[in-house]
């Protein structure tokens, strides 16, 4: 009745909310995951592509509100940008699989570089330039561009796992 290749949809809708929760958890806290120069990973941008990949448009967008509400929760600051970032930058995602590109590795990089560049820049503007009215480059250069680098390196994590608990598997070929 509800199943869909393999596991339960309720089930799986479940354990998607819940990664999506223990990312928030792991790039929230301090100290948890590695930081270079004090730039940190931004967890939740590859976990909700890789949603928006697997599940669709509509998922996408609603794990995508609802990992950037809990990045709202803990930032400053910015009421609803990350809500508003990652629901489009999920549905987006869903999108692109869906009319335009293939689910594969190279496309969840690809669609990462871009999320996660237009985040820095964004937040970056958003939070620095724009309120101190000075360019504040440095910090764009030296914490947001390279959390941006880091996240796309290790984007292929959250890929390999959502794509283990969506059960998506290869399409063998038919023979005619």
């Amino acid at each position: 009745m509800f199943r869909k290749e393999g596991l339960p949809v309720f089930f799986k809708r479940i354990l998607l909310f819940v990664l999506v929760l223990a990312a928030a958890v792991f790039q929230n806290t301090d100290g948890f995951l590695p930081s270079v120069f004090g730039a940190r990973l931004f967890v939740l941008i590859p976990v909700i592509i890789s949603i928006g990949m697997f599940e669709g448009e509509l998922s996408g967008l609603l794990y995508g509100l609802a990992g950037g509400a809990f990045w709202d929760v803990c930032a400053s600051g910015t009421d609803g940008f990350h809500g508003l970032f990652l629901a489009l930058t999920g549905l987006a995602s869903g999108l692109l699989v869906r009319f335009i590109m293939r689910n594969k590795l190279l496309t969840q990089y690809c669609i990462c570089i871009v999320a996660s560049a237009l985040y820095s820049v964004l937040y970056w503007y958003m939070t620095v330039a724009y309120p101190i009215g000075d360019s504040g480059s440095r910090k764009l250069l030296t914490f947001y561009l390279p959390a941006a680098v880091m996240t796309c390196v290790f984007s292929f994590i959250p890929y390999f796992i959502i794509k283990a608990v969506t059960g998506a598997k290869k399409k063998k070929k038919q023979e005619v």
